[in-house]
């Protein structure tokens, strides 16, 4: 029975749309005179000029094809995005300066809020992207206002290598790569005392020595500290950048 149907259905379909197919054709009109006869042969137009060549005839203009539906459909949806993007960027960028200006917040508050705001303005539009779904940037982002890193600086360096972990697990940074930024941590914090202990002994020199001695004794204080990159360190501050005098930034420098 359903095998019946199904064909009884199928005999149908064909039959309507040799019908339409028929009332197509039947309702087609006739080709106008006009249409129906042939353009003039070049001959006969050149025997309309006295010098015999054929006049120039006037290129009809291109008529200006109006775009696709499909197109204006997909402009206006990527407008729509980026116009939500754009409110969620500043959502965020506003709710940044909210958690620097707080003078009052601890650090752990100040994460809190920072979270929520990130929250918030994801809810306030969803599906956009911004440079804050990446967890490295919401990081980045959070290390750089100032109250965060007048925190840390005043922590241990055990109690701050724990805070800056907290940090980042609760931004979204994954294990491995909260492993891996911890030593990277250890050994920009070898580098700093290093360089913060060149810097008290590079002062005591200036105090004692000048002209080529002066000279002399810096040059042996770099390559004591500094070892290969002693050249480098004399280069930069020849060009007047001194490294480790520039402002410490824990978890970026």
């Amino acid at each position: 029975m359903q095998r019946t149907a199904l064909a009884f259905a199928a005999l149908g379909v064909a039959a309507c749309s040799c019908l339409a197919v028929a009332y197509a054709l039947r309702d087609r009109p006739a080709p106008t005179p006009e249409a129906a006869a042939p353009a003039p042969r070049a001959s006969a137009l050149r025997a309309e000029r006295p010098d015999g060549a054929a006049p120039a005839v006037a290129a009809a203009p291109a008529a200006e094809r109006p775009p696709a539906p499909e197109a204006v459909g997909e402009a206006r949806f990527l407008a729509e995005l980026a116009r939500a993007s754009e409110a969620q960027e500043e959502a965020l960028r506003a709710a940044l300066l909210g958690v620097a200006e707080d003078e009052s917040l601890a650090l752990e508050a100040r994460l809190d809020r920072y979270r929520d705001a990130l929250r918030k303005a994801r809810d306030q539009a969803p599906g956009s992207r911004s440079a804050f779904d990446h967890p490295g940037m919401r990081v980045e982002a959070f290390l750089r206002v100032d109250a965060v890193q007048r925190e840390l600086a005043a922590l241990s360096p055990a109690a701050r290598s724990h805070a800056l972990a907290h940090i980042r697990r609760e931004l979204g940074l994954p294990e491995q790569e909260i492993a891996r930024m911890e030593e990277i941590d250890e050994r920009r914090e070898a580098r700093w005392q290093n360089g913060l202990a060149y810097l008290q002994e590079r002062a005591r020199i200036e105090a004692t020595f000048e002209g080529e001695a002066l000279e002399e004794e810096l040059r042996a204080l770099r390559e004591e500290y500094f070892g290969e990159e002693a050249p480098t360190i004399e280069a930069e501050e020849r060009s007047g950048f001194h490294r480790f005098r520039r402002p410490r930034v824990y978890g970026r420098n």
